[in-house]
């Protein structure tokens, strides 16, 4: 996988670093130059372009042309935002991700249809679970153990089924689901809706065992943006 990192601080180093070591082609752009780079271990393998996230000349040298995922994590929620915006709609990149610090705009990210992970989460663990497709976005990734703290969006074939009928298979367990703006803590005999948001905790994999009840909220916004 042909992975661009925009943004060399903590995060985008540490990321940089775990990918790369994972066998996949890792390019790493910064403004700041070899000392922005000075940040990477010697474990990383990849390749560095000086430049900023949001200028087309420094993305083509990077080769956003041809890249399978694209992660924004510098410090300006601007510049994170424009960077995916222009390698999802200008360069037809599958998987985006941008890091977010203000919280105040996750609603708006969200009806954008923009992958994002939070300031204050557990930043590169989170953003290394939102590349692989097919989970859920993560609130807490703990060290151990097989355990996250999710968000999944119930479908319309999800529509009408209790909390109780969702934790049976035993991969999950609500918490709280969000209805609109209102937010309530989960009973099991209540009757999740279309659109309803919940916030649980899930073992690895319960995608799988949930069938087509839930998807990823972003997915699921961007499905009902096309429709």
């Amino acid at each position: 996988m042909h992975v661009i990192i925009g943004g060399c601080g903590r995060v985008g180093a540490e990321l940089a670093e775990w990918l790369s070591g994972s066998e996949h082609d890792v390019v790493i752009v910064d403004a700041g130059g070899e000392r922005a780079f000075d940040r990477l271990g010697a474990g990383f393998n990849g390749e560095t372009v000086t430049g900023d996230v949001t200028d087309e000349e420094a993305l083509r040298a990077a080769g956003i042309a041809r890249a399978d995922a694209f992660v924004a994590v510098t410090s300006l929620d601007n510049a994170n935002l424009m960077a995916v915006q222009i390698a999802r709609e200008l360069y037809g990149v599958e998987h985006t991700v941008a890091r977010l610090f203000n919280p105040q705009r996750e609603a708006s990210y969200r009806k954008m249809g923009v992958h994002y992970v939070s300031g204050t989460r557990l930043v590169a663990k989170a953003i290394l679970g939102e590349l692989h497709a097919g989970t859920f976005p993560q609130h807490v990734a703990f060290d151990e153990g097989d355990v996250e703290i999710v968000e999944m969006t119930v479908t319309r074939a999800g529509h009408g089924m209790t909390i109780a009928e969702l934790e049976r298979s035993g991969y999950v367990r609500v918490a709280a689901y969000q209805r609109g703006l209102r937010v309530r803590i989960a009973k099991l005999d209540d009757r999740v809706r279309e659109g309803d948001v919940l916030t649980a905790a899930a073992r690895k994999g319960a995608h799988r065992k949930l069938g087509e009840a839930v998807a990823n909220p972003l997915t699921a916004a961007a499905a009902s943006r096309q429709g």
